[in-house]
């Protein structure tokens, strides 16, 4: 496993876990207060399921396995 390799792994699995708490930490609110999950919530997820996925293919189509 290559430093860039950890670096990806590092950037991928904290963003998600950041996400992760964001997410349920707004839900949990959500329910305690009895109101619908926030619409900006919800739209921060989608955008940011949009860069993880571009993240990774971004750095699986620059990887180069030919050593």
């Amino acid at each position: 496993m290559t430093p860039k390799d950890k670096v990806m792994i590092l950037l991928t699995g904290g963003l998600v876990f950041l996400l992760a708490f964001i997410i349920g930490a707004d839900f949990y609110t959500a329910i305690e207060a009895g109101r619908p999950p926030d619409e900006s919530i919800i739209e921060l997820l989608k955008m940011a399921i949009t860069g993880v996925v571009g993240i990774i293919s971004g750095y699986l189509a620059g990887k180069n396995d030919s050593k």
